[in-house]
């Protein structure tokens, strides 16, 4: 890969919904290790931008090239593969679940092998990697097996992220006691080639 070539590059997409446009003749792109904030007035298509990257939404018109070459995203797995991970302002988080569970959530991890009768999570592999992943994040969660709280959410979303791509950005809201550390892990992550 060239380093100044686009790792992600976006050429004349367009979106519309019924009468409103909303992505017209986009060029967009981002290189790796590149940390980029999308901003623009309420309505002004970036969130439409960021859930036609991550695939939840198909383009009506244009092309996308990862790495060089020209990629056709059909869905958020297929931005997965490639390496593409997004989170949400919302944070998509179950409040309901432990950190390890919001971690895995629609990626867990299956005990067992080929032949195995009863399928079960495998709780042990999942938390020792949680654990990993939040100390190579320099993230600090009190415990990984209790609920998440507001302090501690939004870098659990981002981790999840993070945790998406270890196997193949909007930034959310962050309280403003947080933005430092935020923007330390984003550096970070930054300096292992990824895009954010």
């Amino acid at each position: 890969m060239n380093a100044n070539a686009p790792l992600l590059q976006l050429k004349g997409v367009s979106k519309r919904f019924g009468p409103v446009q909303a992505l017209n003749n986009v060029d967009f792109e981002v290189k790796a290790g590149e940390v980029v904030g999308l901003v623009g007035d309420n309505g002004a298509g970036k969130s439409t931008l960021v859930k036609t990257i991550a695939g939840i939404y198909s383009p009506d018109e244009g092309e996308f090239y990862f790495d060089g070459q020209p990629v056709h995203i059909n869905g958020p797995k297929a931005a997965v593969a490639l390496g593409i991970a997004t989170v949400y302002q919302d944070l998509a988080l179950c409040d309901n679940l432990d950190t390890v569970a919001n971690l895995f959530l629609g990626q867990e991890e299956i005990a067992g092998g080929v032949g195995t009768v009863v399928r079960q999570l495998d709780e042990v592999d999942m938390e020792h990697r949680s654990h990993e992943l939040l100390d190579q994040l320099s993230v600090t969660i009190p415990s990984v097996r209790t609920d998440l709280t507001v302090r501690t959410e939004s870098e659990a979303s981002v981790s999840r992220a993070a945790c998406s791509m270890s196997d193949s950005s909007s930034r959310p809201y962050l309280p403003r006691s947080r933005p430092r550390n935020m923007f330390w892990t984003m550096s970070r992550l930054s300096h292992s080639a990824r895009s954010w």
